[in-house]
């Protein structure tokens, strides 16, 4: 991306930019961070559930930030969603907190790359604006921070298991409410820069305000499962297998938006 001066602030709140204007067009925070054009009529390319499907089995390409992005958004959920489900299966053990700390990595791998969409975009807004002062980067900021207490969680149940109750709660039970407490920031982040300031908003048939809406969800499932008491495993590991599943749908639908404006 190359700077563009002529870009000027179309909507902006308390929480920071949400839209710019260049020319006619409008493009967004998240149509900028995922290096997608402006929208020449309203500020969102409007898909019925055919189209969002068409752009889901649309080729992609792999050498594009978004689209490694989402399939590590893909691959990370369904590896805790299985290592979940062993988790519930009374012969399970090491493998599922294996799979655990695998899937957790791919969730870094993919926080990190939706970070360094966001420092990309970040390049071309207008010469002398609040660069940061936009919803897009501190919706990636925080959901890769908590993929970093996730990976903190995951890799000390795997590697250390039988610790103490000390060392549990510094590296396993602290990091895993701290990481869920910044992806329920996160959520909030994407629906203010969905909604342009609003936490509510209704569009259905934007393939974004999905993703903004399940990924909440997914957060809501991950905190529930932080703040299950740790002598109740059942509920927290339920709770992070419909967590997960969510996650995977975020992912799915985040690979179909890398090929929305191509149908």
């Amino acid at each position: 991306m190359t700077s563009t001066p002529s870009l000027q602030v179309h909507w902006s709140s308390s929480f920071g930019a949400s839209a710019w204007r260049q020319d006619e067009a409008v493009i967004t925070s998240r149509r900028l961070r995922k290096g997608h054009g402006g929208v020449e009529r309203g500020h969102y390319q409007r898909l019925s559930h055919r189209r969002m499907l068409q752009a889901l089995v649309r080729k992609k390409r792999l050498h594009r930030l978004e689209v490694r992005t989402a399939l590590a958004f893909i691959v990370g959920p369904l590896l805790f969603a299985v290592g979940s489900a062993l988790q519930l299966h009374p012969k399970a053990g090491y493998s599922a907190t294996g799979l655990l700390a695998l899937g957790a990595c791919f969730f870094t791998a993919g926080g990190a790359w939706q970070l360094q969409q966001a420092v990309v975009a970040g390049r071309v807004l207008p010469p002398g604006a609040a660069r940061w002062h936009w919803c897009g980067f501190w919706c990636a900021l925080t959901q890769s921070l908590g993929t970093v207490l996730f990976n903190v969680e995951t890799l000390s149940a795997w590697l250390g298991p039988g610790l103490d109750a000390s060392a549990q709660f510094w590296l396993e039970l602290l990091p895993n409410l701290l990481g869920s407490i910044l992806f329920l920031i996160s959520a909030a982040y994407a629906f203010l820069e969905i909604g342009h300031g609003r936490l509510v908003s209704i569009e259905p048939g934007h393939l974004g305000w999905w993703i903004a809406v399940v990924n909440g969800l997914g957060c809501v499932w991950f905190m529930q499962s932080a703040l299950t008491p740790a002598a109740d495993a059942d509920p927290a590991i339920r709770a992070t297998l419909i967590g997960a599943v969510a996650f995977t749908v975020v992912g799915l639908l985040s690979l179909a938006e890398c090929s929305e404006d191509d149908v």
